[in-house]
């Protein structure tokens, strides 16, 4: 028996070196949009504004920019109320 494979397309599957697939390291596509915001336009993101650009609670907001910051992708600038996130 012979399995199909991808041919001559086999140099597809290897990913470019220095790009991150944001879905393998489990990145929810808000976290992929802020970050694009982040990367792309520099900004800096609080979960305030994170919150309203997504339309989720704060503590939904924090939740998910710590994941950037666990995964590698954001920095945490400041603490408490002035907490900040920059893209790495």
């Amino acid at each position: 028996m012979t399995f199909p494979g991808p041919g001559e397309h086999i140099l597809d599957l290897i990913p470019e070196e220095g790009v991150t697939d944001l879905h393998a390291l489990g990145l929810n596509e808000r976290q992929i949009e802020a970050l694009a915001l982040m990367v792309n336009e520099g900004q800096t993101m609080t979960a305030g504004k994170y919150a309203q650009l997504f339309g989720v609670d704060r503590r939904t907001a924090q939740r998910d920019l710590g994941k950037l910051v666990v995964k590698g992708q954001a920095r945490r600038i400041g603490q408490g109320a002035s907490t900040a996130y920059q893209s790495t």
